[in-house]
C-alpha cells in the first residue's frame, strides 16, 4: 500500500531506510524481503519497477505529455536514467513504446 496508494516510489531520493521507517520494519529485514523474497537485485531496481509501471501506462494514456515530465513525476532524477531503466524493462525506448505499445 505504501508503494501504490501513496506513490512512495515517486519521491526523488527516497531511501530504503525511509521506507523501513514508514513500514515500521527493520531495514535489514526489508532489504532481505526485497532481495530474497521478491527477487530484486537492489532497492533501486525495486523502486524502478513501480516507476516504470506507472510511466508505461502514462506514456499511452497521456500522449501529449512530454516524456521527461512523466519520468520526473514518477521519481526518476533524469531522462537518461529513466530511458536506461525503461529500455531494460521493455527492450524499447519510451518513444518507441509510446508509438508501438507492447501487447499484453
Amino acid at each position: 500500500a505504501a508503494m501504490t496508494e501513496s506513490r512512495f516510489y515517486a519521491n526523488h531520493g527516497t531511501t530504503i531506510s525511509e521506507l523501513s521507517e514508514l513500514l515500521s520494519i527493520a531495514e535489514y529485514r526489508l532489504r532481505a524481503m526485497i532481495n530474497q523474497e521478491l527477487g530484486y537485485r537492489n532497492f533501486n531496481q525495486f523502486l524502478n519497477e513501480y516507476r516504470i509501471e506507472e510511466a508505461s501506462v502514462r506514456l499511452i494514456s497521456e500522449p501529449k505529455l512530454p516524456i521527461i515530465t512523466i519520468a520526473l513525476d514518477v521519481g526518476f532524477k533524469s531522462l537518461s536514467s529513466f530511458n536506461r531503466a525503461f529500455k531494460e524493462k521493455h527492450q524499447k525506448t519510451p518513444s518507441e513504446y509510446r508509438s508501438k505499445p507492447l501487447k499484453p
